[in-house]
């Protein structure tokens, strides 16, 4: 198994650095050098190359985008291409933990010059350096600034007698067995891998945001009666059919909720391009924060930021280290977060979008506690042994107790690894 899945990714390194290669030698865009930027997000192909054509105004460079559409084999690439001569001009990779192990493998090019021009342009707020910072130097940018928040079909609550989205969990849970009398389910899944981890978070954010918050900090352990208390709920919601299939693409959520068949999913505010492109319109579809579990409770509300950078070994480093500071200003901002549907971590660029909008005014009334993502938040050895983990939950809810004493095994074995050596290099 272990042989099989290494082939797989040496013939994907060979797949991208071929392609890698060819736009590395110098591609003319338009009058624009083109440069490779490495992703895991083919479905916006097109706004990469938007926001290219506004950097190359400004810096003579544009963004040719390659994407390898399976995360775990995108990782692979990457991690097995930065030593290398051919390793990409720019990558797309996660901000935190992630970032961190990223940096400590020596394989990134510093970017505290960048980061601190755009802080004094007013181009980007400081409070975020931690997430992007390794031993006090910057290694990354933000790629988006989003919030998780549940989507939900305007048209299903509708037929199910629904008049407005929840504020109370008991409400949630009420509405939730009304959507399914009337043929809808809540949509999540792990046939991706990753997206196991969306509604475990989902729920211990709701049930206990600050154990939430020490389990990032290793100050928790996942056999915390917080954490039992919310899978027990997760595994409630997937005994009485409320929550779509474990074999669910979370990518295909969007058209499934426009086929009628979806009420809610959870997601990242970046996603809501998907929606329109899924042929909802403003009308048919909506954004709330999931409600707490407990009354009186602040709301959990996750944000996630994501990352590029540069490699110490891009073949156009001087190009793209122009464009990572390019890629911070307004008008490149206005051009991909227009193109996603969603907020900038620019401050000066203001999202115009009617669903992002609505979740900036209920994140203003309802001031959630904002904690960091999942994936970000945990050693990345410990974020793939445990999503593993969580999605053979999803497919055997039964396993509740063996799950979280694998979980409980898997954390004090990977934090204790990441104390002594965080690189994933």
């Amino acid at each position: 198994m272990r042989a099989a899945a290494a082939v797989t990714a040496v013939a994907l390194v060979g797949v991208a650095l071929a392609a890698c290669s060819g736009a590395a030698h110098a591609q003319k865009d338009g009058g624009a050098v083109a440069l490779t930027m490495y992703n895991d997000n083919p479905q916006w192909k097109d706004g990469f190359v938007k926001a290219g054509q506004e950097i190359a105004k400004t810096t003579g460079y544009s963004l040719s985008p390659l994407s390898l559409p399976s995360t775990a084999n995108y990782t692979q690439t990457v991690l097995s291409a930065l030593p290398t001569n051919k390793s990409g001009d720019i990558i797309k990779w996660w901000s935190g933990k992630m970032l961190q192990g990223l940096a400590a493998t020596g394989q990134l090019q510093d970017l505290t010059t960048q980061w601190d021009a755009a802080v004094k342009a007013g181009e980007i707020n400081d409070a975020l350096r931690p997430f992007y910072s390794y031993k006090g130097k910057v290694y990354a940018v933000p790629f988006v600034q989003s919030y998780w928040v549940t989507f939900y079909s305007k048209t299903a609550f509708q037929k199910a007698g629904i008049a407005a989205p929840p504020t109370t969990w008991t409400d949630l849970e009420a509405d939730m067995a009304k959507l399914k009398t009337a043929g809808y389910q809540f949509c999540t899944g792990q046939s991706e891998g990753w997206p196991s981890f969306v509604p475990f978070q989902m729920f211990l954010g709701a049930e206990s945001p600050s154990t939430y918050d020490e389990l990032t900090q290793n100050k928790a352990k996942f056999d915390d009666p917080a954490v039992k208390t919310a899978m027990t709920t997760w595994k409630k919601w997937i005994d009485s059919g409320w929550m779509s299939p474990a074999d669910t693409k979370t990518f295909d959520c969007p058209a499934a909720m426009k086929a009628g068949k979806i009420a809610m999913v959870p997601m990242g505010t970046w996603a809501n391009g998907m929606f329109k492109t899924a042929g909802l319109t403003d009308s048919e579809y909506g954004a709330f924060l999931t409600p707490s579990m407990k009354d009186g409770q602040a709301p959990g509300l996750y944000l996630e930021g994501g990352a590029i950078a540069v490699p110490k070994n891009a073949p156009h480093k001087d190009g793209a280290l122009k464009a990572i500071a390019a890629w911070m200003t307004a008008p490149v901002q206005k051009v991909w977060s227009g193109y996603i549907g969603d907020s900038s971590p620019n401050p000066n660029v203001t999202a115009t979008d009617p669903v992002i909008q609505s979740v900036a005014q209920q994140v203003k009334d309802e001031k959630p506690t904002i904690l960091n993502r999942y994936y970000e938040s945990f050693p990345p050895k410990l974020v793939q042994s445990s999503i593993s983990t969580l999605g053979g939950f999803m497919v055997d809810p039964s396993t509740l107790d063996q799950t979280i004493a694998a979980l409980n095994s898997q954390a004090k074995t990977e934090w204790a690894a990441w104390d002594s050596n965080p690189s994933i290099g």
